[in-house]
């Protein structure tokens, strides 16, 4: 069956390729994503995807990358914790947008935009005069901070949304009078607001934990 009905030649590049590919997993996910699938939205034969891309595993690796290369990197300019407060928070919106890319963080090597990211985030801790052990552990506390972070918003969107809200008021009422500080907590979460920005009130606590200068070091 050809796989063009029009019979027009259908150009393919890896970059056509990776943007489909991104398009797909924002919708249904990086699990639901194969080959097949996107030889069908790309409206070609499977085997034409492998002159590209050696298999999934090497697409995701990819895919991620690219999606790493759309979050704005710290450059110092003397204020070293608003340069990484903004940085940071550039990831977490990307993040977001691309919720599968937290689920491959942790699964794939860096590509080049990741390793400039990482690198920069390096450069702006060492150009701010920070200890090279305040660096190395400083590093994993703003990494993680932003890729955990990420993870558990996208999941509390999940949990949160229309379609699980009777299993969360069923949990919450059958805490009952037994557990009231763990009741608050959830009926906090259901209340919140778009105005309460946890990502940057934990990751000014880092920043601050971090900075030498601060009273908390």
């Amino acid at each position: 069956m050809n796989a063009n009905p029009s019979g027009a030649r259908n150009f393919l590049d890896r970059n056509r390729i990776l943007n489909v590919a991104i398009d797909f997993a924002n919708t249904q996910g990086a699990d639901a994503l194969t080959m097949r699938k996107l030889a069908q939205h790309l409206n070609c034969g499977v085997m034409s995807l492998y002159n590209h891309v050696a298999n999934k595993d090497e697409l995701l690796t990819d895919m991620l990358d690219r999606v790493v290369g759309e979050f704005d990197p710290p450059v110092f300019t003397g204020d070293w914790k608003g340069t990484m407060r903004a940085s940071a928070q550039s990831a977490n919106r990307v993040l977001l947008e691309h919720h599968w890319a937290v689920g491959e963080w942790n699964l794939r090597m860096p590509g080049p935009n990741r390793i400039r990211y990482m690198d920069s985030i390096l450069k702006v801790m060492t150009l701010a005069g920070l200890s090279s052990p305040i660096i190395y552990r400083g590093y994993h506390a703003i990494t993680m901070h932003i890729v955990g972070f990420s993870q558990q918003q996208i999941g509390y969107h999940k949990a949160l949304g229309p379609e699980f809200a009777p299993k969360v008021e069923g949990f919450l009422s059958g805490l009952g009078d037994a557990h009231p500080y763990l009741a608050d907590h959830v009926q906090a979460h259901l209340d919140e607001t778009e105005d309460c920005d946890e990502f940057l009130f934990v990751l000014d606590l880092i920043l601050d934990g971090l900075d030498p200068s601060s009273p908390s070091s």
